[in-house]
């Protein structure tokens, strides 16, 4: 099972990729967005390669 941490970021990351495909976003807001998804996306990596002091992100 993935660590709660870990879930919860990648909610946050679903979230803006379901925001990113409204075609009503003005141009300031989806560099806003794809700002935000691009700090998530090296967080969970981070997350994942040394989230919990360098040993693997799973629940026993």
């Amino acid at each position: 099972m993935l660590c709660a941490e870990l879930e919860g970021l990648e909610a946050q990351f679903d979230d803006i990729l379901t925001a990113l495909e409204n075609p009503n976003l003005t141009e300031q807001e989806r560099r806003s967005l794809q700002d935000a998804y691009a700090r998530l996306s090296r967080t969970i990596l981070d997350h994942q390669r040394s989230g919990h002091e360098g040993r693997p992100c799973f629940e026993e």
